[in-house]
């Protein structure tokens, strides 16, 4: 397809309107980034916001002592004895 040549309003005019979609494309833009910048940094926050909570955990685990773990108690008389377990070989193939 060819082009016929533009004269010099045609062409100014042209390149004015250019300019002007450029200039609009880049407004939108600046927002697009502003609420995707508002977005991570929310979701920034929260992420700060569980490891403090973590850290005070466990520096509150750690100022209150060793925990006195107990321990389960087993129904029943005793341990049963395991039952062996023979074991297969493995075919190896050459």
């Amino acid at each position: 397809m060819a082009r016929k040549a533009l004269g010099g309003n045609e062409l100014i005019q042209q390149l004015n309107e250019m300019v002007a979609e450029l200039i609009k494309e880049n407004r939108k833009l600046k927002r697009q980034v502003d609420k995707l910048t508002a977005r991570g940094s929310a979701a920034a926050s929260s992420a700060v916001e569980r490891s403090l909570r973590t850290m005070q955990r466990r520096v509150q685990r750690a100022l209150t002592g060793p925990a006195k773990r107990k321990r389960r108690k087993t129904t029943g008389g005793g341990t049963t004895p395991r039952k062996n377990v023979t074991r297969r070989r493995r075919k190896t193939t050459a």
